[in-house]
């Protein structure tokens, strides 16, 4: 049997998970979230696409432990295109935007050449960067941060439920972007509250 035909075991799971409603239903709620927080202006491409692709990605993440570069690296495409957007709507460059990014990039960096993370992981950080950075470089660096304490969290809990001296290594994909949709509803619910009260 030819098994160079066979399609690799993320695709197949990608191909079952948009076939299920209960991700069509989770796109819709996410790029609904999305657009709230962002009000249709520079950022909203990625998130949208990170709408589209975060079911698959926590799913693939948890089962496989990678996060495929046909999901992901499509995202830094679209950060990049917002940015550009950035630019010519406001006529500047998004200077502490790229800087910020490029800070938390380096630092996911690090730790993946220390073996602490997956270049997945650092590729989904600059999506993810690239996106809330353009709102406010302070809201990137707090999602990211708020990644690392759940990942904290959820490593403490590991650990006391299995008592070993070390846990298991986590799926660090899925608890980012449980940080950025935690984010981006903080940021449409005080959108809709400005919108309340105006």
């Amino acid at each position: 049997m030819d098994n160079s035909r066979r399609p690799a075991p993320h695709l197949v799971t990608v191909g079952a998970m948009t076939r299920t409603p209960a991700h069509v239903l989770v796109v819709c709620v996410l790029g609904i979230l999305a657009w709230a927080a962002l009000g249709g202006g520079p950022g909203s491409i990625t998130a949208l696409w990170l709408a589209l692709v975060s079911p698959s990605l926590v799913v693939i993440d948890v089962r496989l432990r990678r996060l495929p570069n046909v999901l992901v690296v499509p995202g830094l495409g679209a950060a990049l295109i917002d940015a550009g957007w950035f630019a010519v709507e406001s006529g500047r460059f998004p200077a502490a935007a790229v800087l910020a990014t490029s800070i938390l990039v380096a630092a996911m960096l690090a730790l993946n050449l220390l073996g602490g993370l997956g270049m997945g992981d650092v590729k989904l950080t600059a999506v993810i960067a690239g996106c809330l950075s353009l709102f406010s470089p302070w809201t990137a660096v707090a999602a990211v941060l708020l990644a690392f304490m759940l990942g904290g969290v959820y490593s403490a809990a590991l650990l006391i439920r299995r008592r070993e001296g070390r846990a298991a290594r986590i799926a660090f994909g899925p608890v980012l972007l449980l940080a950025f949709w935690a984010v981006i509803t903080a940021l449409a619910a005080q959108a809709a509250s400005v919108v309340s009260v105006s």
